[in-house]
């Protein structure tokens, strides 16, 4: 069961197939399944209040837990309007990259082949500086087989956001991934 201290759960999303979802719409929980085969997962909760959460849970041979996000509550300390700041940043870099038209952001473009895996083709392909740097990456899968992409495995020190457009790619298909950095 997953539930945010003094909300009501709005929503529990993720990757289709990962989990089933159980609302308790009179309690405003949620139960959480896992599918058998999976070992981790990633479940995004959103509250009433408009707070999102990422959960990397993982499944282990035991009795159920039940997971209570601590919402913070809005103290005097402005943290939560500084992580909501933050986000909108995020957002604005995240646009810029995807962006064809002129954005106030210093971008420039590029075709920089970036070593990943041996089966991916990953080009660097749009970096827009600032506070914030986003990178937009180009990765096709160059093997045989399908591919599924993990966004844990894009994450490096400084690593604000990861984002992939597809995350399951069949040979010979691209998709666009997105890397938000902090600190230039």
């Amino acid at each position: 069961m997953i539930r945010v201290e003094g909300h009501r759960i709005r929503r529990v999303f993720g990757a289709e197939g990962d989990f089933t979802v159980v609302p308790d719409k009179d309690i405003g929980t949620a139960y959480i399944k896992p599918a058998a085969e999976k070992q981790a997962f990633s479940v995004f909760v959103a509250d009433d209040a408009g707070r999102t959460w990422k959960l990397l849970l993982s499944v282990s041979d035991g009795p159920s837990d039940t997971i209570v996000i601590k919402g913070g509550g809005e103290s005097g300390n402005g943290r939560s309007w500084r992580d909501m700041a933050r986000n909108q940043a995020i957002k604005r870099v995240l646009l810029a990259l995807d962006s064809s038209d002129e954005t106030d952001m210093a971008s420039r473009t590029t075709n920089e082949v970036v070593p990943l895996w041996n089966e991916a083709m990953f080009v660097l392909v749009k970096v827009v500086d600032g506070p914030l740097r986003g990178e937009k990456y180009m990765l096709t899968n160059t093997s045989d087989k399908p591919m599924v992409i993990d966004e844990r495995e894009l994450y490096r020190r400084g690593v604000v956001a990861v984002s992939v457009e597809r995350q399951q790619l069949d040979p010979a298909e691209t998709t666009a991934v997105y890397v938000i950095t902090e600190g230039g």
